[in-house]
Order: C-alpha cells, then sequence, then structure tokens
C-alpha cells in the first residue's frame, strides 16, 4: 500500500475499490445509505453503516492514526414517530446498552443544555453502564438556545 498524506474512507461493502477523498461525499454516501437502511421516515434498524478509512495525520508525529471505532447511536426515543417500531424505546435502550456496557467503551453522553441534568435519562443509563463515571464524557449541546440570563456554569461544572 502506498502513503499517503490525504486522509481518505473506504465503504467495504460498496466498492472496496472506491477511495473517498472528499469528506462531502462520504457525507452524502452515508445519509444515501442509512436512507435505503432504515427508510427515509425516521426508521431505525439495528444494523451498523460501515465505514473504514486510512488517516495519515503528521501533527501526532505518526504516520497512522490509532485505530477507534465511532458509533453513533440514535437518542433514546420514547414514542415512536414514523416509520419506527411501536417498542422504539426498548430497541433503542437494548441498543445502547449493547455497546455503552463493553468496559472499553467511552460513552459520549450528549445532553442539550436546556435540559434539566437530573432528568436526563441518558446520563442515568450511563450511570448504570459506568457506574464510577471513568468511561463518561458528558456533552452538552444547544448551548444557543438556553434561555436569556441563564448560567450555564453550572451544568458544565457539574453542579
Amino acid at each position: 500500500m502506498i502513503a499517503t498524506s490525504k486522509p481518505y474512507g473506504i465503504f467495504e461493502e460498496l466498492n472496496k475499490e472506491k477511495k473517498y477523498f472528499n469528506f462531502d461525499e462520504i457525507r452524502q454516501t452515508i445519509e444515501s445509505e442509512t436512507d435505503k437502511i432504515a427508510g427515509t421516515n425516521k426508521g431505525i434498524i439495528d444494523k451498523p453503516l460501515k465505514l473504514t478509512g486510512k488517516c495519515w495525520n503528521y501533527t501526532v508525529y505518526s504516520y497512522e492514526c490509532p485505530d477507534l471505532t465511532l458509533i453513533d447511536l440514535p437518542g433514546i426515543t420514547k414514542i415512536s414517530v414514523g416509520n419506527q417500531i411501536v417498542d422504539v424505546e426498548k430497541v433503542t435502550i437494548e441498543m445502547a446498552k449493547r455497546y455503552c456496557a463493553e468496559d472499553r467503551t467511552i460513552i459520549l453522553c450528549v445532553i442539550p443544555a436546556n435540559a434539566d441534568m437530573a432528568t436526563s435519562q441518558g446520563l442515568d443509563l450511563a450511570r448504570k453502564w459506568d457506574p464510577d463515571g471513568s468511561r463518561t464524557l458528558g456533552v452538552i449541546t444547544k448551548i444557543d438556545i438556553m434561555d436569556r440570563g441563564t448560567d450555564a456554569s453550572a451544568m458544565i461544572l457539574n453542579r
């Protein structure tokens, strides 16, 4: 294999020979394949779409990036919409558990800034699967939609 300085991705199930250097094309392919697998009406299916790739990164003084698998799971859904199955909450929790309970998994628990952390189901599940919190990172999103005058520091500092 010839080393290249540009990162690229390969969709093994689509075409093992094609290298995607354009990450907009990778995103479009992921969206298109997701629609083929899960449908276009908010369907959830427990079948991973795999993108494998090599990344030559000189900023970390290494020719190859370390092996890392990222799994983007659906959020815990309580009420089915669109083409989702009726017991979507059970399915999404079981899917998350299968990945997050693994002791080598780093859990990124995403919580919107305008939500109450004390009532976060995702955070509650992360605590069950990682009781000491050593594998869990809280990610606070949507700070821009917090109520005016709200101080985000309490949430950021876990108070």
